[in-house]
């Protein structure tokens, strides 16, 4: 597990910026891509919103989503944990949903 810490307050791109490049800095993208678009995995407008909302109102909150085979934790006490890649921390026997 990796994580970073951001700060929030620096700017309002900081959020976006610090999980993209806490993402390359794990996944090291094929063929030395060095960026990496979020847009195709979450509404990085939409999570900056829920994160600085929730700072600002002093209640936790965090968000969850995955990045190719890694899953990604936002919280709002300026905290990007990048777990994975999730295939291989799940075994091979057994429901793969152990909620359904």
């Amino acid at each position: 597990m990796e994580s970073k810490t951001i700060d929030l307050e620096s700017s309002t791109s900081e959020l976006v910026v610090g999980v993209v490049e806490a993402l390359v800095e794990v996944i090291e993208p094929a063929g030395g891509q060095t960026t990496l678009s979020l847009y195709e995995y979450v509404n990085p407008d939409a999570l900056k919103d829920i994160i600085t909302a929730s700072a600002e109102k002093k209640s936790d909150v965090e968000v969850r989503f995955t990045v190719e085979d890694y899953l990604v934790t936002v919280r709002s006490d300026n905290t990007i944990l990048i777990y994975g890649p999730i295939r291989a921390q799940r075994g091979s026997g057994g429901n793969p949903c152990p909620a359904s």
